[in-house]
């Protein structure tokens, strides 16, 4: 291959890379973080860290988890255990102590609007409800990495009270 060749192939490896998207190349200008956040994103992990430093999974094993945030600005998040236990009366309206206490410690989802900040790789989420109600009309900011169709963040919010530093939240693009 020629040098020319060389040096187009070079860019364009790095620019289509960096931007995830050919499209980008073909209009001149990379897209902004908030256009590469946009869609739905699978959860690939979430471990929790003590305070003592062990690690751990909150919600076990192959956690099931979706996040999606729309282009104007509204995002929703959901992530459980992957086995929760049935209820017998098979109503969620009377299950058992048991089975309400496993329910509500298996999932944590809220939802509402979200902002990106280009400069430090941010996002904060307004969340207007949330399965934790502690966290409705409370907002959260992430420092995030975006590499490809893999997304990570950590969020403090599990905090000291929890006996966590952090949780650290791995997602991969939903295709």
């Amino acid at each position: 291959m020629n040098r020319i060749g060389s040096l187009a192939c070079a860019v364009f490896l790095c620019f289509g890379y960096s931007t995830g998207s050919h499209d980008a190349i073909a209009q001149g200008s990379p897209k902004t973080l908030k256009d590469q956040l946009t869609g739905s994103w699978r959860l690939v992990s979430i471990t929790n860290l003590r305070l003592n430093g062990t690690k751990y999974e909150l919600f076990g094993p192959n956690a099931k988890g979706i996040v999606i945030f729309d282009r104007n600005g509204s995002y929703s998040f959901q992530i459980m255990r992957a086995a929760r236990p049935s209820f017998v009366a098979e109503s969620r309206l009377e299950g058992t102590p048991e089975e309400n206490k496993a329910a509500v410690q298996g999932v944590i989802s809220h939802f509402g609007t979200y902002e990106v900040d280009e400069t430090s790789h941010s996002i904060t989420f307004r969340i207007e409800g949330s399965s934790y109600p502690n966290w409705d009309k409370t907002e959260q900011k992430r420092s995030f990495t975006l590499l490809g169709n893999q997304l990570a963040w950590s969020d403090p919010a599990a905090g000291p009270r929890a006996g966590d530093l952090q949780s650290d939240l791995i997602w991969r693009r939903s295709p």
